[in-house]
């Protein structure tokens, strides 16, 4: 009977040992496609709220707040800057949500864009990515007069931002203001 329980501890080991094997096989050749596919995403997203840019650099700088996870100088075709694009990451009423805005040099908002906000109810934190919300911030400074956060989702809407708060933090740094 002691034998039986042995063994059984032996063939489950084996089984774990070659299980995680396989899984680190199978993670070797994926994680590679997953990482430029991720990047691939966060540049189509960059290129939707900054189309102006030709190419982005990135920033850095440690004056950035640290919820910033992603911060970008957008150039055109001449290495001229067109703006700035950063990415925010806050704390809504049911997880994290995320943020990408882009800043032009003189300090308004050309776009915004909602990244992740699957944590967030659909209907309503999840608002906050339609285009009548977003579209409330195109133009706005850092002062954000006359945004309105959207009735009921008021832990969302103040999330939101405080992310663009947080890339308007960025952008000074960045800018040196």
């Amino acid at each position: 009977m002691k034998n039986l329980g042995v063994k059984s501890i032996v063939v489950l080991a084996i089984i774990c040992l070659v299980t995680s094997g396989a899984l680190a096989v199978v993670n070797s050749f994926t994680a590679p496609v997953i990482e430029t596919a991720a990047q691939a995403r966060e540049d189509a997203s960059r290129r939707a709220v900054l189309p102006e840019a030709a190419t982005f650099e990135t920033v850095t700088s440690d004056a950035l707040p640290e919820t910033i996870t992603a911060a970008y100088e957008g150039l055109d075709e001449a290495g001229k800057t067109v703006g700035y694009v950063f990415t925010a990451k806050g704390r809504g009423f049911d997880g994290d949500i995320t943020v990408m805005a882009a800043i032009e040099p003189g300090g308004t908002i050309l776009h915004v864009a909602t990244i992740d906000v699957t944590s967030e109810t659909k209907t309503l934190g999840g608002q906050t990515a339609s285009e009548s919300y977003t579209s409330q911030y195109a133009g706005q400074d850092a002062s954000l007069a006359g945004v309105d956060a959207i009735s009921g989702a008021t832990i969302t809407s103040e999330a939101y931002e405080g992310c663009i708060l947080d890339c308007f933090a960025a952008f000074d740094a960045v800018k040196g203001g």
